[in-house]
């Protein structure tokens, strides 16, 4: 253990010597970062939650768990604000650190309100179970500088919020006036005294400007139970525009101990969506380079055309039936729905990133794990786990332009519009 920095504490001083380790290091002590969440909001994009494992002094830092075992991830402190007004490269980028006053989580289900410029966090999982306190919903206020401040999001209808179980692994989406959270898994880590581990039936809303919640496992849910799957909200297709579900699996309801690996899977080559006003349910078969399935924990990101098309970005995942990780990436035209493969990552195989719509074309993907290979303990071949990817010239790099052109779908696409 010579090349190794190894603390072996109680747990909860082993957390307070977490918590002291740099929420930013730098690009040299870089290395994982994987399942938090990120939203853009004006110039800037937020990163939340999360874990990561560093250096220390040139050493890999690891602790000890409370069943002796070596770790090497520990909470993210803090919420990260990138400025993108602003070109940039991965290993040069400015970060910022905003002090969280709510839990340190990992898998939360983030949504944002942009005409409030805020967003709000909801479930995820305790680390190590360490610090668990009753579950509620926090906002995030931004202040349209890169920091902001964070406070509890009161229910107009607590009672009702009561009844809902927090977890991890859903499928979320947001409108301009509610947001949409599918299924998930709740277990001893997502919610205190919970004895055991479940899916989550059905869909809960939130309405962004009414504060109300709705629970709608049995009245308007498109999915029975769901979960690691990915959703997005398309605006421009029917009066009130479409949610669409991606990959993940289907635990059986009975199933006290659900496992992706085993548990019924959704394809990619029969799509469902939904209108979020009158929630009738669609489905869709798809054509062209459908992406291989299972897979669940990858990430995606819309895009809109002028001419009316949206694309919709896929990268990575995991496959848990078979053990092994992606690295590839595809893109969903719509209304054509037909699948195109796009280059894989040159940076390897990455599961439970964060994918957001930077700039005016381009694709930044934040952290990520090999989930089969070494977690955490490795160096991350992205600088600080920031990649990006070109819709229009689809091209993988480090660098962010501030001042690319206007997106429109790659020649690709619109040759298979112009070929009927």
């Amino acid at each position: 253990m010579a090349s190794t920095w190894l603390v072996v504490l109680g747990l909860a001083f082993w957390a307070a010597i977490a918590a002291a380790l740099p929420d930013v290091p730098s690009v040299a002590n870089f290395m994982r970062k994987a399942t938090a969440n990120a939203v853009v909001l004006g110039d800037f994009v937020y990163v939340d939650g999360g874990e990561m494992s560093q250096k220390v002094d040139g050493k890999v830092a690891t602790f000890k768990d409370r069943d002796g075992s070596v770790i090497f991830s520990v909470q993210v402190n803090s919420t990260v604000s990138i400025d993108m007004s602003k070109s940039w490269t991965s290993d040069s980028v400015a970060m910022r650190t905003i002090k969280k006053q709510g839990p340190l989580k990992t898998n939360m289900q983030a949504w944002a309100d942009r005409s409030a410029n805020v967003f709000y966090s909801w479930g995820g999982k305790w680390i190590r179970g360490f610090n668990m306190t009753e579950t509620t919903l926090w906002k995030f206020a931004a202040d349209g500088s890169g920091g902001g401040t964070w406070s509890v999001a009161p229910a107009a209808n607590p009672s009702l919020l009561n009844t809902l179980h927090p977890g991890e692994f859903a499928a979320v989406a947001a409108t301009s006036d509610s947001a949409f959270v599918m299924g998930g898994v709740a277990s001893g880590w997502t919610e205190q005294f919970r004895a055991i581990t479940q899916t989550l039936p059905g869909m809960a809303t939130y309405n962004l400007s009414t504060r109300v919640w709705q629970n709608g496992t049995t009245n308007f849910s498109p999915f029975d139970r769901i979960a690691g799957a990915s959703a997005e909200f398309v605006p421009s297709f029917g009066p009130n525009g479409l949610i669409f579900a991606f990959g993940g699996f289907a635990p059986p309801a009975d199933d006290p101990n659900p496992d992706f690996g085993t548990s019924p899977n959704f394809d990619l080559q029969n799509l469902t969506f939904f209108d979020p006003q009158t929630k009738k349910t669609y489905s869709q078969v798809t054509t062209g380079d459908v992406p291989p399935y299972p897979r669940s924990e990858f990430c995606t990101a819309g895009f809109s055309d002028p001419s009316g098309r949206h694309e919709i970005f896929m990268f990575g995942g995991t496959n848990r039936r078979d053990k092994f990780a992606y690295n590839d990436s595809y893109v969903l035209s719509l209304p054509g729905f037909v699948w195109t493969k796009l280059p894989d990552s040159p940076d390897g195989v990455r599961t439970t990133q964060a994918c957001v719509v930077v700039g005016n074309r381009q694709v930044l993907s934040i952290g990520g794990v090999d989930g089969f290979g070494k977690g955490y303990n490795d160096v991350d071949p992205a600088p600080q786990g920031l990649l990006l990817f070109d819709m229009v010239d689809q091209k993988w790099s480090h660098s962010y332009n501030a001042s690319a052109p206007a997106y429109e779908s790659p020649k690709a696409i619109q040759d298979l519009y112009s070929a009927g």
